[in-house]
């Protein structure tokens, strides 16, 4: 997994995203990086799926 710098505003977007959806039963990285994808369309277009899953993962292993 290589982990591709999102902007902060964004990066901040989907910590938060994660946090205020998910209880610690956090459910496959790909589901919420597709949950945030739908939630934040402008985010998903410019950055794409798998740099949101990547980072998805990294939160989740560093902050979860």
């Amino acid at each position: 997994m290589q982990q591709i710098t999102l902007p902060d505003c964004v990066y901040g977007d989907l910590n938060k995203f994660i946090s205020t959806s998910y209880s610690k039963n956090l459910p496959h990285p790909l589901l919420i990086a597709q949950a945030f994808c739908l939630r934040f369309q402008e985010h998903g277009k410019k950055y794409g799926l798998s740099t949101i899953t990547d980072n998805v993962e990294y939160i989740i292993k560093n902050y979860h």
